[in-house]
């Protein structure tokens, strides 16, 4: 996208260069005999004027750069490319017949709001409200250069800019499915070598030091590597909803199938390694885990599949010797070894070693499907994006702004999302317009920028803030940066025009890790502009500083203050969802341990369910991100101890997955009768906690004393039962480790009832003992 963006930017400022030489367009001619002082002005006002048939033309790409984005379809990508001219146009000709500056100033304020608004429509009203604003930005702007009787001129100097932008989008970024899969298909390989190497270096420092267990320094990083792994898998998954982004050779299904595998063995080893290098194991197996590991790191797959024979054989001759707990885990990190190793071999995503026979594999994981039989079902991608992105916290803070927050009256206030981000847009932009125009009359547009761009992209009251923080610290550095830049370059036109390139491209590579990159490259770009003009100078990129802290302190009140959404109720709603998804798929997981011949809760239907739960979990953690921060006090502290075991709790649901999958005899009676109770349970306990996540509807706010009491009862036992009754080795049966999954998963719920203010009963106390939560 950066590539793009900046390649479009450079053949529009060239195309609008020469359309402007060829045609005159907009500029005054310069009498021969006008004395040198008019002649210098006047060549002042066409250089002004050239410059704003260029800006005209990049912003126009480069919000087309962003909007194309948001379309997989050829088709679709043009038809916006064609549609964006118009709101700009629209908004244009009415900022250059607006005089009255007033009536100018509250045009802007109410065209962002309407703008924002627009965003229920999608992508173009997303686009189409960005470049209306710009239209009467500008409008309002070079109204002192031009009239609306140029108004034809400045439409040829747009419709340039569509034109370029669409030149090169098709020409060389055109829509290829396949492509971006493949593209992916690396970037998924990149992110699963690199948390093999954290894995592999974190055990051995582990195994040296004689921790017991990781530093969580150490354990943030590698949850940080898990996550974008996930982000990986699910952004290929999202892309398997055509036939033409398949991969000659495979089928959907089939593709799909062995993405999740790899993802969820490796995020398996992941955490049985360290779990390991904490025990106090015979040296003969940590030797072996040792060389697994590495084998992983290096892609020698031969070396993978023969440490995982290994290690079950020293399980099967050292059991007694080891322990039955450091015997599961061992089975476990061997088992995960050897799916992963089949999953990325067929996947390619390491270079081919000498794999074992299909054979070998077939018995590691004996009658799963298979992808030959995957492919026959109808696959159907779980996952949606935004502009190619996961969609963050933009769906929950959705749900959380029409749901009652509490008892509050601001936080009774139910709101479709759009609306209510329109009205602190016009609040806060009309605000931003007030202090920066009593600030500097000609500059106050910094001010309402920045106010303008606490909003774009961020949907709760935390992410709102740390996007004006972040603007300011970005403004900070790029007005040092600036000056630097301004003065090493000076007027040398191909300097400026590589400075600004490079500063572009920068701040929109790295806008996915921090935007203060963004904000740091724009303002090192608007600084050679400024340059160009000839109104640079140190004291003008001081003011731009202030403006934008003006802009963004308004903004900051507004977030606060108006209708705010507060991220501990967003909090609340993803939290829900993701519990929600969690429980969904262990139900579907127990009907496959219930019956395992029925037709209901098939592979597809369960890797599909847990994809909806790793959608969930993104959002979750893309809410919780900006509540880390100490400011947020016990808040921050009650969301870390929520998160630990939902991180757990969705790898255990993973698990489960995983060994509901295959396929074994049926259960007796007795059996089915204990799992039929177990399985109730959990439903009801998982519903106690949900239950008390929801909002409280407003009507039976008072009546809430006489409702029955919620608490999550502990279910481990009754699946503990089951397992007693199952016949086989309970360290290498599937069904066993099934239920040993439901266990750990029904553990990790009750610590997360507990977070959630939700008492929690073991089933086994007489009387039953509640325990209040953390």
């Amino acid at each position: 996208m950066a590539v793009e963006i900046v390649l479009a930017i450079g053949v529009v400022l060239v195309a609008e260069w020469l359309f402007v030489r060829a045609t005159g367009a907009l500029q005054v001619p310069v009498p021969p005999q006008a004395p040198a002082a008019m002649a210098a002005q006047l060549w002042m006002l066409n250089h002004a004027l050239l410059v704003i048939a260029m800006m005209l033309g990049a912003i126009l790409a480069m919000i087309g750069g962003f909007g194309v984005g948001m379309f997989g379809k050829a088709s679709a990508q043009l038809a916006l490319l064609l549609y964006l001219p118009l709101p700009m146009l629209a908004l244009l000709a009415v900022g250059l017949t607006v005089h009255v500056r007033v009536v100018s100033l509250a045009l802007l304020a109410v065209v962002l709001a309407v703008g924002t608004y627009c965003r229920r429509f999608g992508p173009p009203g997303f686009t189409g409200g960005v470049l209306a604003f710009m239209g009467a930005f500008l409008g309002f702007f070079i109204q002192a250069y031009v009239s609306l009787a140029d108004f034809g001129w400045l439409t040829a100097e747009v419709l340039i800019g569509t034109a370029g932008t669409i030149a090169v989008h098709f020409t060389l970024f055109p829509p290829r499915a396949e492509a971006a899969v493949r593209r992916m298909q690396r970037s998924y390989g990149a992110r699963a070598r690199a948390l093999a190497s954290e894995v592999a270096e974190l055990f051995e420092a582990t195994s040296r030091s004689g921790q017991s267990e990781s530093t969580p320094g150490e354990e943030r990083r590698l949850q940080r590597q898990l996550l974008r792994l996930n982000e990986a898998a699910l952004l290929i998954d999202a892309q398997l909803n055509s036939p033409a982004a398949v991969p000659a050779g495979w089928s959907t299904a089939a593709l799909h199938q062995r993405l999740f595998d790899a993802e969820v063995s490796l995020s398996n080893v992941a955490r049985f390694a360290p779990a390991l290098a904490g025990r106090s194991l015979p040296a003969p197996a940590a030797a072996l885990i040792v060389g697994t590991l590495t084998g992983i790191r290096d892609a020698d797959l031969a070396a993978v599949f023969d440490g995982a024979a290994r290690i079950r054989q020293l399980i099967e001759d050292r059991c007694a010797e080891i322990g039955p707990d450091d015997c599961i885990l061992l089975q476990r990190f061997a088992t995960s070894v050897t799916d992963l190793g089949t999953a990325l071999r067929a996947f390619r995503l390491y270079p081919a070693s000498v794999p074992p026979d299909d054979a070998v594999l077939d018995n590691t994981r004996p009658n799963n499907t298979g992808p030959d039989n995957a492919g026959n079902e109808e696959f159907q991608p779980q996952v949606s994006t935004s502009g190619g992105w996961l969609p963050g916290s933009a769906s929950i803070a959705g749900t959380a702004s029409q749901e009652r927050g509490g008892n509050g009256l601001i936080e009774r206030i139910r709101l479709a999302p759009n609306a209510r981000i329109a009205i602190q847009m016009g609040i806060a932009v009309g605000g931003a317009i007030i202090a920066g125009d009593a600030l500097s009359g000609r500059r106050f547009y910094w001010a309402v920028i920045a106010a303008f761009i606490t909003f774009m992209g961020a949907n709760t009251a935390g992410e709102q803030l740390r996007k004006s923080v972040f603007r300011v610290a970005g403004t900070v550095i790029g007005v040092i940066a600036g000056a630097i830049f301004a003065h090493l370059v000076g007027n040398v036109v191909w300097l400026q025009i590589v400075v600004v390139m490079i500063s572009l491209f920068l701040g929109l590579y790295l806008f996915r890790i921090n935007y203060t990159f963004m904000t740091i490259g724009i303002t090192v770009m608007v600084s050679q502009l400024y340059v160009e003009l000839d109104e640079f100078s140190n004291s003008l990129l001081l003011l731009r500083l202030a403006e934008t802290a003006v802009g963004a302190g308004v903004a900051i009140l507004t977030v606060l203050l108006v209708l705010p959404l507060r991220v501990g109720r967003v909090a609340r709603v993803a939290a829900r969802q993701q519990l929600e998804a969690l429980a969904d798929l262990a139900d579907r997981c127990l009907d496959r341990l219930a019956d395992p011949d029925s037709a209901v809760g098939s592979d597809l239907e369960l890797r599909a369910a847990a994809r909806r739960m790793d959608v969930a979990y993104q959002a979750l953690v893309a809410v919780v991100w900006p509540m880390r921060t100490p400011l947020f006090g016990s808040l921050a502290a009650r969301v870390a101890g929520f998160m630990a075991p939902a991180v757990a709790a969705r790898h255990y649901a993973h698990n489960l997955l995983l060994d509901a999958s295959t396929r074994y005899a049926d259960l007796d009676k007795r059996a089915t009768d204990s799992l039929a109770v177990a399985r109730h349970q959990l439903a009801e306990s998982v519903g106690a906690v949900t239950a008390a996540l929801a909002p409280t509807p407003a009507a039976t706010a008072d009546d809430a004393a006489d409702q029955p009491a919620r608490q999550y009862i502990r279910s481990a036992s009754l699946f503990e039962r089951v397992a007693d009754a199952l016949p086989g080795q309970p360290l290498v049966s599937r069904p066993h480790l099934a239920l040993r999954d439901l266990q750990l998963l029904d553990g990790a719920l009750a610590e997360a009832a507990r977070w959630a203010d939700v008492p929690v009963t073991d089933l086994d106390c007489t009387p039953p003992q509640a325990r209040s939560g953390g």
